[in-house]
């Protein structure tokens, strides 16, 4: 899935002093909130998130600072105002680490100290407070990873962590394409896929359907510590480039995790809950048009609904809807599951195309306070037959740019104060 990263390596970007990394805790604290930063703009309609209409794509003009360059198979994260990029590539794997800020619209290079991971793609990348974790990911061709980091972002500092093994059974082994999810206090891996071979010019693709906690807190908040839990119910089929979700519910208040789409041999559009209280796998009933199947897209969570955007989706026949797993192609489409009802619908988009996000797969998005952010990624499309990806300017200024959505709702936030 991730063949065509390998390459040459990019050269880092320039790089700013440790005063100015973050400012430093400054917009850390939890008073720091920029009172501009959700201003409704002219001739949006403020109840167009009641119909999923009136929802306006806006390519961000004229950022500062030394932006990254473009790529796929990246992660990002949120803290507050900032979005944190790390990862990827397109003519390399690279270990860049990029934070553009939301208020300022500036991008940066924080001076990086400790134990610098090397770089990867597809991994797992998850915050808590100002405490990052990455996991896993391909670093060459047929070769995957199952170390952990951490990345403190009040100092910018790398530090490996050793996690202890599980009381019964083994730690993850290495992989890409999993999901790792901060459900609560805890972390949840699911899936993803391994190389069964020794020999990573010899890959032998495994899709995975095993899950473990990390808990890093208290006793484990050094190292960690990996935990095989009991679940019940049936678990979810084998996959890769799937997304992980958290959400409570609203009816039991327990912490629910949610799966969607992937691939395992074929695109998947199914959905899976675990109840994090019972350990119980389910899978949710759903109404309404379900996007068509995919992978390597982006699921993201503001308030109580979750946001599918772009990814590999079948080709469809005959403008029909029966699709074909010989062909396949990216999207740009964006869909929302109410999380509440379970009910699925397609947003209708408000906006010029130019400042649409050209169809992409394999880019980040991250939802801060009430807009969603889309940031490079690739486009083109496959053919299953020979496995040739055909690219149409997978490194061109659209797939470069940063796009931002605006979504509005009757919520206390919504309105600027």
């Amino acid at each position: 899935m991730f063949a065509e990263i390998v390459g040459s390596t990019f050269s880092s970007g320039d790089q700013v002093s440790a005063s100015d990394d973050l400012n430093a805790a400054q917009i850390l604290q939890p008073d720091c909130v920029n009172r501009n930063f959700m201003d409704i703009e002219d001739n949006v309609d403020r109840h167009a998130a009641n119909n999923l209409s009136g929802f306006r794509w806006k390519r961000v003009l004229n950022p500062t600072g030394p932006q990254p360059r473009p790529r796929h198979g990246h992660r990002a994260i949120n803290i507050k105002e900032l979005m944190v990029v790390f990862g990827g590539g397109n003519e390399g794997i690279v270990d860049e680490l990029h934070v553009y800020n939301t208020v300022t619209n500036q991008w940066y290079v924080p001076v990086l100290k400790g134990d610098v991971p090397n770089g990867c793609a597809a991994y797992g990348f998850v915050v808590e407070g100002t405490r990052m974790f990455v996991f896993g990911g391909m670093i060459e061709y047929g070769k995957y990873s199952n170390e952990l980091y951490e990345l403190q972002a009040t100092k910018w500092e790398w530090r490996k962590m050793y996690p202890e093994s599980p009381d019964s059974g083994l730690p993850p082994c290495p992989r890409l394409g999993h999901s790792f999810t901060m459900v609560g206090e805890k972390i949840f891996l699911f899936g993803g896929l391994a190389n069964e071979s020794d020999d990573p010019k010899n890959n032998i693709p495994k899709y995975l359907n095993d899950l473990y906690i990390l808990d890093t807190r208290g006793v484990h908040s050094h190292n960690g510590k990996w935990i095989v839990p009991k679940t019940y119910g049936d678990s979810p089929p084998p996959r890769e480039s799937h997304t992980g979700i958290s959400f409570a519910s609203k009816v039991t208040g327990n912490l629910n995790l949610l799966i969607y789409g992937g691939m395992s041999g074929c695109r998947l559009g199914d959905l899976w809950l675990l109840d994090t209280d019972s350990m119980t796998w389910s899978k949710p009933r759903t109404l309404g048009p379900a996007p068509l199947p995919r992978s390597l897209h982006s699921s993201t969570m503001i308030a109580n609904k979750m946001y599918v955007f772009g990814g590999w989706v079948p080709l469809v026949i005959n403008d029909s809807k029966s699709t074909t797993e010989r062909e396949w192609k990216c999207t740009n489409t964006l869909a929302v599951l109410d999380l509440e009802t379970m009910t699925w619908d397609n947003v209708t988009l408000d906006t010029v195309e130019e400042n649409v996000p050209r169809a992409r797969a394999g880019h980040c998005a991250v939802g801060i306070q009430s807009r969603l952010y889309v940031w490079s990624g690739r486009d083109g499309y496959r053919k299953a037959w020979n496995n040739q990806v055909r690219v149409r300017h997978s490194v061109s200024e659209h797939i470069f740019y940063l796009f931002r959505i605006d979504i509005f709702y009757k919520m206390n936030y919504y309105k600027a104060k």
